[in-house]
């Protein structure tokens, strides 16, 4: 479908980028399998961008950096998650939040443009508040037993994470605003479709107009790197962002990590 849209075909592609959490295996790297399951010509590079809920975003701005090198044209970004899989039903708080989507981008590169702008933040004190402990090198998959189960499955503190984001988010996102020369009203905003109150928390505490913040948690729930994707396709398709507005992607990630990027609709 995004192909499709784009009106070019695997022909024009000069690169496959994966930006998903979920893993078909360890090794190789996801990208690997959706270009052989795809149908992608022999030889088009391929490769991951791995960084949770903000998988997107990263991935768009690693996109930007290699068009700025002249060697790519067409890059596609797809972001396929089944969290699902991993819940920890004992956990139902971060349980019933979580959803199974899949979201693709073509993006082509353009002129560069001053309208484009970029921030991203670690907080690593925080990198056990969102995770799953099996399954690496600490605990590897052969050291699964029932016992140890949980140990293998997504684990979140919600209260501690929220605290971070209340904290951190807000003053990097106001100093994005600045630099980019936007106020909240102006913007559209498809933030990572975390949680209910936590997207309502992130909307009061910046003042985004209710109609310009795209809040669509309680349809899809959360979709992990998929959610943004997801949610812009939903936007596109409705005739939601205006050819030349401003429209701000924002998120948070396990880590604990937060990004923002401003671009102006084409």
């Amino acid at each position: 479908m995004a192909l499709a849209q784009a009106n070019i075909t695997w022909n024009d592609v000069d690169l496959l980028i994966d930006g998903s959490t979920c893993r078909h295996q360890p090794i190789p790297c996801n990208a690997a399998y959706l270009h052989h399951h795809l149908g992608v010509p022999e030889g088009v590079a391929c490769f991951d961008v791995h960084s949770t809920c903000l998988g997107f975003i990263l991935a768009v701005h690693v996109a930007n950096g290699m068009f700025a090198t002249g060697s790519y044209r067409n890059i596609v970004i797809v972001c396929a998650e089944a969290a699902l899989q991993a819940v920890n039903w004992a956990e139902p708080e971060s349980a019933c939040l979580m959803g199974d989507g899949a979201g693709a981008v073509v993006l082509r590169r353009a002129a560069p443009t001053p309208t484009y702008f970029f921030a991203h933040e670690t907080y690593s004190q925080h990198r056990d508040a969102c995770e799953i402990r099996g399954g690496g090198m600490v605990l590897p998959s052969n050291e699964f037993t029932p016992e140890n189960e949980p140990a293998f499955r997504f684990h979140m503190d919600g209260p501690r994470l929220v605290m971070a984001a209340r904290k951190h988010l807000p003053a990097m996102t106001q100093k994005l605003m600045h630099d980019a020369g936007a106020t909240p009203d102006a913007l559209h905003v498809i933030p990572h479709q975390a949680a209910p109150r936590a997207l309502a928390l992130v909307r009061r505490l910046l003042g985004f107009q209710a109609e310009r913040f795209h809040n669509r948690v309680a349809d899809t729930g959360n979709l992990v790197a998929a959610s943004i994707p997801v949610v812009l396709h939903q936007c596109l398709a409705e005739g939601l962002l205006p050819a030349g507005g401003s429209v701000m992607f924002l998120g948070t990630s396990a880590g604990y990590s937060q990004a923002g990027l401003i671009f102006r609709m084409g």
